[in-house]
């Protein structure tokens, strides 16, 4: 009697989002100063240089870790498998191609905003910190700006940051309710300003210094009779590059804060 061959075992790449998932937990993991697999994350970036023997282990995160280190601007799979001195076919066993890649480098990018813990401090202070940390990563890496824009950060990277914020201000005397408001108003502000300040990024690069170089190019173009508010606010020197969205901010806080029977501190200079 013959014996049955067996089938072979077809292997299955998990989802995207279940890989996703598995990002966003080392990722939640990192902020909290803990580390998911000891031995999957080595505290040095491995060399890009040949090695002899045995092929070093890539796992997603230290995947993804070299391709922020690369930049999402020009990171390329080849590139990423040079630094971690592995053959390209060894990334496809983690990712499909260059857009799953920088999905999830923006989820973790989305994931690094840490909300500080000084449980004396005044519930502003903890705001304005936390919308500083948003708009660092934000500007840090303009592609997180265009997933949010597509709809591809939402709820399922949101829930993970956002409930430990609603837990700090209700040590503050916040309801649910109103943490969400709180939260959703420093969002608003602080991602509007974190696209100005890319723009202003995008505009020094092509050789405007301070924003106000392709003001003044289009009103030498226009007659002197012309666009008189816009000159004389010009002439104020106004900053145009963004940095004043500290102040609107603390603005915002300050209405809530009247509603609230409180009297706002004073903005903390930044540094």
């Amino acid at each position: 009697m013959l014996l049955a061959q067996k089938k072979p075992v077809k292997r299955v790449r998990a989802p995207l989002l279940v890989r996703a998932g598995y990002a966003i937990r080392w990722a939640i993991l990192e902020t909290l100063n803990m580390s998911p697999d000891a031995a999957d994350t080595p505290s040095q970036a491995p060399s890009a240089a040949p090695r002899v023997g045995r092929p070093p282990r890539v796992n997603l995160q230290r995947i993804v870790d070299a391709a922020l280190e690369i930049g999402l601007d020009r990171v390329s799979l080849p590139m990423v498998a040079d630094k971690l001195g592995v053959g390209s076919s060894t990334l496809y066993r983690h990712v499909r191609n260059r857009d799953e890649l920088l999905r999830l480098a923006t989820v973790k990018v989305a994931l690094e905003r840490r909300l500080p813990s000084a449980p004396q401090t005044h519930w502003s202070a903890l705001a304005m910190r936390y919308a500083q940390s948003l708009f660092d990563s934000l500007s840090r890496e303009p592609l997180v700006i265009q997933e949010l824009m597509r709809g591809r950060l939402g709820p399922d990277v949101e829930v993970d940051y956002l409930e430990p914020f609603l837990l700090a201000m209700s040590q503050h005397g916040f309801t649910p309710a109103e943490g969400l408001h709180l939260f959703r108003a420093i969002g608003m502000v602080t991602v509007g300003a974190a696209v100005g300040a890319t723009a202003v990024q995008a505009r020094v690069a092509a050789g405007d210094k301070d924003g106000a170089d392709a003001f003044a190019r289009v009103l030498a173009e226009r007659a002197p009779s012309e666009l008189p508010l816009i000159r004389a606010a010009l002439a104020e020197r106004v900053d145009l590059v963004g940095n004043q969205w500290p102040g609107l901010l603390h603005l915002l806080l300050a209405g809530i804060a009247a509603t609230r029977g409180e009297v706002l501190p004073p903005l903390e200079p930044a540094g």
